[in-house]
Parts: structure tokens; C-alpha cells; sequence
């Protein structure tokens, strides 16, 4: 394949996903799925004519790493915080939690029942359907009532985040008893703080650095930080916000003497062009990741009706069905639409793919995950357009709060 085509192909591909993303504020359905679905009929034209894109099993998971990073980061530096925001803080956090536990309970029991094997691996297995991708829901968050999607955001944030933590939890330990629950907690703790030290670190850099590239090393060093935090498995998502939020919040943390050693009004503009670098290089990494998924997925896992039926039609039921509970305690808005925007994405297949092979549920493999991220996507799009009179509580009224916890 010539250096023109591959030019024109990448070119082509994104200027079309520019378009898609442009018309979504209006059609309201997500780009990724036009990009999955983009790539199996790439699969299938590369299946005919020979052509094959080469090393997929080694860009995919690398891009969808980078791409969580600038997701959770886009997202940080978008979220506002002050005292008002500390009871949606709570209520998104609670909510995360709960749904995530509600779901990985039932799946772990639906894959032991239908599969089979030990509950341990069927726990693994289960855990990347739990959690809320923030890949798809931020975006999907703006096509919603302001309040109701800085829920969402936060909450899917939160998600992928104690998906994480979990999932190292469950993996790396056989045990969990005192010392490793300790472990756990002494980890969360210890992450928080460094990652409010290096933050404050790479946000006077921001500000002092004249030289004309900048914004490149400081997302590198970023990007540094993740990867050794990931190796010694710790959660390297939490740095990722902190430095996000510390960012976009940085009044709350440059104060007293800091002041005198930095230029705020100059923050404000660096960081404002920094936030436009992220946003555009996260929707070009997005594009060619679901891209690349679609035509990663071997086609012969796509097309048994038995898979939908009994496995993926089941799975998005519990999915939804988890979620109800926990918004109907801590969401202080209607239920609907919230309830639609649960969309699996991003953070369940870096975590399906760090998963060994031998504690791997054999029938739940890369098929299975790409038609539970169509199947929440699609349902999250129709949830939005249907949505058009208000919420309901799950008492049958309508009001315009729900009960907070």
C-alpha cells in the first residue's frame, strides 16, 4: 500500500468523523458507532482484496490507553469545582459505586450460571461490563440538561476509576483479607496525594515554560507518570483527573505565597489553549481506536443470533436493570434520561484485554464486547431523542428531582 493511500485514507476518515461529530449535535447519535461499524466493513473489504492493516493487535491497546488518558483529562479540565459542586460529588460517586457493584453481582452470577467455571474468573470477566465508559457518555452527556450531565460526567469518571481499582484488586490478589483490603486503601490514599503533588508540579511548568513547545513534553511527562503508576499497579486515572481538575480549578490550590510566583491571567490563557490541544488530539486517538476495534473483531463472532439472544440481549437487561436502584437514590434529577446513558466503550476493552488468557471465560470474548458497546450506545441515542417531556421517579410521577440520599 502507498504512502498516498494510507495519506488519503487517514485524511478521508477524519474529516468524515469531523462531519459525524459535527451532525451528532442534532442526529444525537454517537460517532463511535459509525466508526466500529466503519471498521467491520473494512474488515470486510480487507478480507477480499488481501489488504491488511498490519500489527492491530499491538496499536489497539496502546491507542486505547492514550485515549482514556486525554478522555479523562478532556473531562477534568471541563468540571468546575467550588462548594456547591460537593453534593454532586458525593451523589455521582455513590452512584457509580453502587451501579458498578449491582451489575458486577449480576453478571458474575449470569456468566457462572450460563458458563460455568470459578467464581473468581467469572468475577474478572464480569467486571469490564460494569463499568460506565466515560468515552461515550461524556459526549453523550451534552446532549442533556446541563446538571444532569455533569452527573454523568462526573459519575462515568468515577467509574472508570473505581473499575480500575477494582479490577487490580481482583486480579492481582487470590486473598482479601485485612492486609490486602488495607493495601488497597493505603494505595487509593498514597496515589491521591502524589498525584496532587506532581499535578502542582506540571501546572507551575505550564505557566513558566516560554519555549514555543510546550504543551507535547507536559503531557509526555503525563503520559510517564501513567505508565509507571500502571506498573506498579497503582491507579493511574486518578492522577489523570487530579491534574485535570487541579488545571481547570487551579484558584483553589495557587493561593497565598504561590501567587507571587505565578501570573494567573497567563494560566488562564495557557491552559485554555492547552484544553484545545487535548480536545482535538482526543477525537483524532478515538476515531482510529473504534476504527481499528471493528476491524480487529473476527466476523464469524458477530453473526450467531444465539450470542444476541441468550448472551448480549441478557447482559444489557442487567446492565440496566443494576443502574435503576442506584440512580433512584442518588440522582438529584429525574431518573430519565440518565438511566439510557450507560454505555459501555473504551474502559471495557482495556480492561477485557488485560485480562490472562487462563482466567479468560471462554465464551466471552472480543464479539460479545463489541455488540454490548453497539447495543448501550444505541440504546443510550434512542433513551436521548425519546426523552423529551422530563423524567420519571420510579413511583410512576413526575417531578423534577428525584430523592437524594
Amino acid at each position: 500500500m502507498s504512502t498516498e493511500i494510507v495519506l488519503i485514507f487517514i485524511s478521508v476518515t477524519i474529516l468524515i468523523s469531523y462531519i459525524l461529530d459535527i451532525l451528532s449535535s442534532r442526529t444525537r447519535v454517537p460517532p463511535i458507532i459509525f466508526m466500529i461499524l466503519s471498521g467491520i466493513a473494512l474488515k470486510v473489504v480487507s478480507d477480499r482484496t488481501g489488504v491488511v492493516i498490519p500489527h492491530v493487535e499491538v496499536f489497539l491497546p496502546t491507542l486505547g490507553a492514550v485515549g482514556l488518558i486525554l478522555i479523562v483529562l478532556d473531562a477534568g479540565l471541563d468540571l468546575d469545582l467550588n462548594k456547591d459542586k460537593l453534593p454532586l460529588l458525593r451523589d455521582s460517586f455513590l452512584s457509580a459505586l453502587v451501579s458498578m457493584a449491582l451489575t458486577l453481582a449480576a453478571v458474575t452470577a449470569f456468566f457462572f450460571m450460563v458458563f460455568g467455571g470459578e467464581i473468581r474468573t467469572c468475577l474478572i470477566n464480569a467486571l469490564p461490563f460494569s463499568i460506565i465508559s466515560s468515552a461515550i457518555a461524556i459526549p453523550g452527556a451534552r446532549h442533556i440538561e446541563k446538571s444532569q450531565g455533569e452527573f454523568v460526567t462526573y459519575e462515568s469518571s468515577f467509574s472508570d476509576i473505581l473499575g480500575i481499582l477494582l479490577f487490580n484488586l481482583v486480579l492481582y490478589n487470590t486473598s482479601y483479607g485485612f492486609r490486602t483490603l488495607f493495601s488497597f486503601g493505603f494505595e487509593i490514599i498514597a496515589t491521591v496525594l502524589v498525584s496532587v503533588i506532581f499535578s502542582l508540579g506540571l501546572t507551575i511548568l505550564i505557566e513558566k515554560i516560554n519555549h514555543k513547545i510546550k504543551y507535547l513534553p507536559i503531557f509526555s511527562a503525563l503520559l510517564l507518570a501513567y505508565a509507571i503508576s500502571k506498573q506498579m499497579h497503582f491507579s493511574p486515572l486518578i492522577l489523570v483527573l487530579v491534574f485535570g481538575l487541579m488545571l481547570n480549578n487551579f484558584h483553589l490550590v495557587i493561593r497565598g505565597n504561590l501567587r507571587l510566583y505565578l501570573d494567573a491571567d497567563k494560566l488562564r490563557q495557557e491552559i485554555n489553549s492547552f484544553n484545545s490541544v487535548i480536545s482535538e488530539t482526543t477525537f483524532v486517538v478515538k476515531i482510529f481506536f473504534f476504527l481499528l476495534l471493528g476491524y480487529s473483531v473476527s466476523l464469524g463472532k458477530l453473526v450467531g443470533m444465539d450470542l444476541v439472544v441468550f448472551v448480549v440481549l441478557p447482559l444489557l437487561g442487567l446492565v440496566y436493570a443494576a443502574r435503576y436502584p442506584a440512580l433512584y437514590f442518588f440522582s438529584r434529577s429525574a431518573i430519565r434520561p440518565l438511566i439510557y446513558l450507560a454505555p459501555r466503550g473504551l474502559i471495557t476493552i482495556l480492561l477485557f484485554m488485560s485480562i490472562p488468557t487462563e482466567l479468560r471465560v471462554a465464551n466471552v470474548d472480543d464479539g460479545l464486547i463489541v455488540w454490548v458497546i453497539l447495543g448501550t450506545s444505541a440504546i443510550m441515542t434512542l433513551g436521548v431523542l425519546l426523552d423529551r417531556n422530563g423524567g420519571i421517579r420510579g413511583d410512576g410521577a413526575s417531578p423534577e428531582r428525584g430523592p437524594a440520599a
